[in-house]
């Protein structure tokens, strides 16, 4: 029995700390744009690493994709701001919320976005 609770606690400490890396790891991918003869591409930057903390977003006004370096990893999930003016940054922390937002180049919600490296 003891050495069943001894695999319960290793488990949970790797699960618990792997869980933690994935959370300040940071990303890169393409984002594409699935309409016909729109041809819309950018690379994206999800997340920071550990020593580089910091938060993607799309400012709807300005059509644009916008990564923020943080002072700290504690700012993560808090508001933020389109650089240069009051409007509330859509915070991007994983890929797939890339489908939400329409393309900034044909208008339509068909944006993919694939993962191409993982960096911490």
């Amino acid at each position: 029995m003891k050495t069943f609770g001894k695999l319960v606690a290793i488990a949970l400490f790797f699960g618990v700390f792997l869980w933690v890396a994935a959370a300040v790891a940071g990303q890169k991918g393409l984002v594409s744009c699935a309409t016909p003869d729109c041809g819309y591409q950018e690379y994206l930057r999800i997340g920071g690493g550990m020593r580089s903390p910091g938060v993607t977003g799309y400012c709807r006004s300005s059509k644009k994709f916008v990564y923020l370096k943080l002072k700290s990893h504690d700012d993560y999930r808090k508001t933020h701001y389109c650089p240069g003016s009051k409007e509330p940054m859509q915070a991007i922390y994983d890929g797939s919320q890339v489908a939400e937002i329409p393309c900034p180049k044909c208008g339509h919600l068909t944006l993919h976005y694939k993962k191409t490296l993982m960096f911490d």
